[in-house]
């Protein structure tokens, strides 16, 4: 050591050399590790020299079962989580060799987006649903302000004159029964078998034509026979001619009865 230079027996004394052998034990360890090192392709290096490294790197660290993923925090209650697809999407992770701290990462934003659009739909089908149940409510309302409770007959008759006309124009080749659904004219019946409207201007448009156009012709004959006589006038009282006329067209009946005088409430109008 005496022969060397000040630099390198400070060299030497940093790394516990005392004599050329130590030096070479040191350069054995070191020769033994840098076989076991992987290279960074350097900058000359193909796009498919960068592949083969990186696919060999990542076999260290690819998980040979699939990877488990953690749920993220703060999703909603009812969040429907599609495991089937985590399950195929973890099998797309290993084959890019993902690292499972990168797969994590990669899973938690897929899931974090999904819950933010599934909230999204979910608040904009509460907001649709309570829209449409106000607007039904208000066209309830109204009808019921006209023809007095949904139990009543005056209302449950100018329901079913709107369901009449629809059936008879579709009888007579004029099918719009899905453009007044997509309006939401009527509603189903209830179990006990009652209407609630949700459009009241197209039930009164349905129950105006079924007045107008079909009941019509099946009162003819009935004006016929009385002479054109009002059977709920006082002096000409036909009740048999009242109760068609009350079946058959009450809108046409309700007039009469106005003319002859007297309450259409009377006659559960």
């Amino acid at each position: 050591m005496s022969g060397l230079s000040e630099n390198d027996r400070a060299l030497a004394a940093d790394n516990g050399w005392e004599d050329a052998a130590s030096v070479l034990d040191s350069y054995r360890a070191l020769q033994e590790g840098m076989n076991n090192m992987v290279m960074l392709p350097d900058e000359a290096a193909n796009p498919e020299e960068h592949s083969a490294f990186y696919e060999d790197i990542s076999k260290s660290w690819t998980p040979k079962n699939g990877y488990r993923f953690a749920m993220p925090e703060g999703l909603p209650e009812s969040f429907p989580y599609d495991q089937a697809f985590a399950e195929e999407a973890s099998g797309w992770f290993k084959d890019a060799g993902l690292h499972p701290d990168a797969a994590q990462r990669l899973h938690d934003s897929w899931v974090g987006k999904m819950a933010e659009q599934y909230a999204a739909h979910e608040q904009q089908v509460h907001s649709r649903t309570e829209a449409e149940n106000h607007a039904a409510e208000t066209a309830h309302q109204e009808l019921v302000r006209e023809y007095c409770e949904v139990e009543s007959d005056a209302y449950q008759n100018v329901v079913a004159k709107a369901d009449r006309a629809l059936t008879s124009l579709k009888a007579a080749g004029l099918d719009i029964t899905g453009w007044f659904a997509d309006k939401g004219a009527l509603t189903q019946p209830d179990p006990a078998g009652l209407q609630r409207v949700s459009d009241p201007m197209a039930v009164k448009l349905l129950a105006f034509i079924h007045d107008r156009s079909f009941a019509e012709d099946g009162l003819s004959g009935i004006t016929d026979a009385s002479q054109g006589t009002n059977p709920f006038d006082s002096g000409s009282l036909n009740l048999k001619e009242q109760s068609e006329v009350l079946e058959r067209n009450p809108s046409r009946a309700r007039q009469m009865i106005v003319v002859a005088g007297r309450d259409p409430k009377l006659f559960r109008l």
